[in-house]
């Protein structure tokens, strides 16, 4: 993955954090996006951003539990 293709699907993780969306509509939106699969899973090449979504949520910039 390129640093322009990380960088713009951090953006959309950020986007998507600012709006006011469930967790079902964000998923979909990511499951569309092809970044993950229905299970939540982060499908390749994106398998990566795994931890960087794992290290937000310890970090609690992220709250999984937030809807």
């Amino acid at each position: 993955m390129s640093d322009a293709e990380f960088n713009a699907l951090m953006e959309l993780a950020e986007e998507q954090l600012r709006e006011d969306v469930t967790p079902e509509e964000a998923l979909r939106s990511f499951v569309g996006a092809g970044i993950l699969d229905w299970d939540g899973n982060f499908r390749e090449p994106y398998t990566e951003l795994e931890g960087v979504f794992a290290e937000l949520f310890l970090r609690k910039k992220v709250d999984p539990n937030n809807q």
